[in-house]
């Protein structure tokens, strides 16, 4: 009876080990439960910032379509009106054969902005100068003429290291004026293969807005000032029959219009 007694008592002491055991594997199960919740909880919020991303990213993408649509529509009535100049030219050509031409200021500017191009023109020509490149006067304003092999690689509408120097070159002459300012991107006629741009106007285009948002956002030149366009291979300097004339034809033009903003 005594040794029955002293095991009874003995298991009664190490009884109280059993249920400690036993709160804590609840408590283990507990933890595990609540690390379950958090995980599919992170795992839902994941999901719904990548539907976010994705709905973003179809703005984002029509956004572009509108963009692009809308500087086709501006290609469309540049040729209409380049070809509208160009019958008028023929006409007024015609009808003055026997009178010496006199060259025209641009338009759109009076006496006292004439004075300001003439500013404008010296120290572009000056800048300019340093690059080894040159400007046009035209019955618009002065055209400057870009290469792509300055610019852009093949394809691309990025701007190269040399082409954001040129570009800000132009920017600093133009921060001290307010004449509007037009870029036209330019594209031989060979069929796009390996580009993220679909035809050669959209190429154009692109360069183009590329070349304005490096002076609107790198040299802080009002965006209500610009006016871009793409005109593909459309506009060609030469044919389009050799190599040498097709990398003549890849170029941005700079317009600065004798037009005030």
């Amino acid at each position: 009876m005594h040794d029955e007694r002293l095991y009874d008592e003995k298991e009664l002491e190490k009884s109280w080990l059993l249920s400690y055991s036993d709160l804590i594997t609840l408590l283990f199960v507990i933890v595990i439960i609540i690390a379950a919740m958090q995980t599919k909880s992170i795992q839902s919020q994941k999901e719904d910032v990548q539907k976010e991303k994705a709905s973003l990213e179809k703005v984002h993408e029509s956004l572009d379509l509108l963009n692009l649509q809308k500087l086709e529509l501006q290609r469309e009535v540049y040729q209409l009106e380049a070809r509208q100049k160009e019958l008028k030219g023929e006409t007024e050509k015609e009808g003055s054969q026997d009178t010496v031409s006199v060259p025209k200021r641009p338009m759109g500017m009076s006496d006292s902005s004439e004075r300001d191009m003439e500013t404008v023109r010296n120290q572009l020509s000056s800048a300019l100068a340093e690059l080894n490149l040159d400007y046009e006067e035209t019955e618009e304003g002065l055209r400057i003429r870009l290469p792509e092999t300055i610019l852009f690689t093949s394809g691309s509408a990025d701007l190269q290291a040399q082409g954001k120097q040129v570009v800000g070159t132009v920017a600093g002459v133009l921060k001290r004026f307010e004449h509007k300012v037009r870029i036209e991107g330019y594209t031989d006629d060979v069929p796009i293969t390996r580009s993220s741009y679909q035809s050669n106007w959209e190429l154009s285009s692109a360069r183009a807005i590329s070349v304005m948002r490096e002076m609107v956002n790198a040299h802080s030149l009002p965006a209500s000032r610009f006016t871009v366009a793409g005109l593909g291979e459309y506009k060609p300097l030469v044919d389009n029959s050799n190599a040498e004339n097709r990398a003549k034809n890849r170029r941005v033009e700079i317009v600065i219009l004798g037009e005030k903003e």
